[in-house]
């Protein structure tokens, strides 16, 4: 049942996995904002871990043993060591870092029998390197945190939680959020990245937009396509078409911090994330425009050769700026 449950622990009785979920939160004066993801290793070096980055340059992996990795899948909860996560509530009691924070009004990507999450029906199949699902575009966050004994208002902010499971993370990928839209409740999702398949690949991507309450998704699965990709030095850029629906996404780049990622079960891979990044969305339907806004505090990840693996991609639904191949 975890298939429609994509929260839940995966990894009962896997030998080389790793599963690990993020939880973003911006404070009531959209200044400060932190990202913490507590996950398990189970590889070479098998353990449970919890990393924070933040956008004053924390950046911290803390170990704990195997032993110290909890969880419960109804409801769903995570325990490592004395911190706990759920899809209400989070609290932390780290070195340099304490939080106690509740969360309201979680907004996930669908669940249904055909769609078992972001995944779509791929997330059927029992082969792939790296699972991904969305646990809420948005929501509200009230209670506390402490930075190295500074305390950040969070009687009024808000999050964002989404997860990665499997062996290892893709060969390329670029992965990019926000939900700080100026006077909007809004939330924009994208990831894009290489799907080993049999003895091949594709370049597939997951992108979900959230808006007023209702989410639009644009997938690899139910019929969408990229077009017109960049990726410059200080920038990203594309359009994703889905029928009736365009989004024009322009990301600008910022300076990040360093995570571990996992490859083959073990956190021995290195991922540069900001989390200080911009996100200009123009979102239309049938042509007339119903959103244009900038999302600060943006989530940004660019890994490897994404471009190549465009442009080597036989089933190619991502179409590069001036068709470039």
């Amino acid at each position: 049942m975890n298939i429609w449950n994509p929260e839940n622990y995966h990894g009962k009785g896997k030998k080389i996995f790793f599963e690990g979920w993020y939880f973003k939160h911006t404070d009531t004066l959209k200044k400060y904002v932190f990202a913490v993801i507590p996950g398990i290793s189970l590889g070479k070096d098998s353990h449970s871990f919890i990393q924070i980055i933040d956008n004053n340059n924390f950046s911290k992996y803390y170990r704990f043993s195997i032993t110290d990795f909890k969880y419960i899948n109804n409801p769903f909860s995570v325990i490592i060591g004395n911190n706990f996560f759920s899809l209400e509530k989070l609290v932390l009691n780290l070195e340099d870092f304490s939080a106690d924070l509740n969360f309201e009004n979680i907004k996930p990507w669908p669940v249904n029998l055909f769609n078992p999450g972001a995944m779509g029906p791929y997330g059927f199949l029992n082969f792939l390197e790296c699972y991904h699902g969305i646990l809420s575009f948005n929501h509200n966050v009230h209670g506390t945190v402490t930075v190295k004994g500074e305390k950040k208002d969070y009687s009024n902010g808000n999050g964002y939680i989404e997860k990665d499971w499997g062996k290892s993370f893709p060969k390329s990928w670029i992965w990019a959020s926000s939900n700080n839209f100026e006077n909007y409740d809004a939330s924009f999702s994208a990831s894009i990245a290489n799907v080993p398949f049999g003895k091949s690949y594709f370049v597939g991507f997951i992108i979900g937009f959230y808006l007023n309450g209702k989410i639009y998704q644009f997938t690899t699965y139910n019929g969408a396509k990229i077009y017109d990709l960049e990726n410059n030095e200080n920038k990203i850029s594309f359009k994703v078409v889905r029928k009736k629906y365009l989004i024009e996404v322009e990301i600008i780049k910022n300076e990040g911090n360093i995570l571990l990622a996992p490859k083959n079960g073990d956190m021995i891979g290195r991922v540069n994330e900001s989390l200080s990044s911009e996100i200009k969305i123009v979102f239309k339907e049938n042509n007339n425009t119903i959103f244009s806004s900038k999302g600060i505090h943006a989530g940004l990840e660019v890994n490897g050769d994404i471009i190549m693996d465009i442009k080597n991609d036989k089933k190619r639904k991502i179409f590069l700026k001036n068709n470039k191949f």
